[in-house]
């Protein structure tokens, strides 16, 4: 299902073209959480599931987006986020796997930081508090999901965001296809996952 685009879409395509020169590399571990089922290696860094899904940062039907956290616990409250907003009982979130990912980024853009926003003329209210599926549930693109619409089409490697689950917590939001040849994401202790 194809979404109505934002209504700021060309607006934010111009600013977030301004915010280029701002983009840095870094070079972080990052955790990331998934379900039982798409807990192999194979599964766990291609963004497939939120391609066909959507997310906060990306429409549903649009580009493959790895989904990942700062911190360990920004990661879990991420992943069951989905559960409190549905009134779904947390235990049913459960098993999940956890795994550390070594990011060598060389593209990142960093929304925590004030200055971008004020070049995108976005607030971190609207960022955290906006109801990304409640608007693609209605046919429409959210704002995040325009932001990282035009952060792909710019060649963004990933968008470092405020968590919306977790205070003070940051995600890392990762688009594969746009990796250059000197990043890479290397899951830690992939041995143990499944194959």
């Amino acid at each position: 299902m194809a979404l109505t685009p934002h209504p700021k879409l060309d607006e934010l395509r111009r600013a977030l073209q301004r915010c280029l020169p701002l983009a840095h590399a870094t070079t972080r571990i990052v955790y990331r959480s998934t379900s039982v089922d798409y807990a192999t290696s194979g599964d766990l860094l291609t963004g497939a599931g939120s391609k066909r899904n959507g997310g906060r940062w990306n429409p549903m039907g649009s580009f493959e987006t790895i989904y990942a956290s700062t911190m360990p616990d920004t990661a879990m409250d991420e992943s069951i986020a989905h559960h409190r907003y549905f009134g779904i009982p947390i235990q049913n979130a459960f098993p999940r796997v956890f795994v550390a990912i070594d990011a060598k980024l060389s593209k990142v853009l960093d929304l925590t930081n004030g200055k971008v926003r004020r070049q995108l003329r976005v607030s971190l209210a609207n960022i955290i508090s906006e109801d990304w599926r409640k608007e693609q549930d209605q046919g429409r693109e959210s704002l995040t999901q325009t932001i990282g619409r035009v952060a792909f089409e710019n060649g963004l490697e990933a968008l470092l965001v405020p968590s919306a689950a977790c205070s003070n917590g940051e995600g890392m939001i990762i688009f594969p296809a746009n990796l250059k040849r000197i990043s890479e994401l290397v899951i830690l202790n992939a041995s143990a996952l499944p194959s």
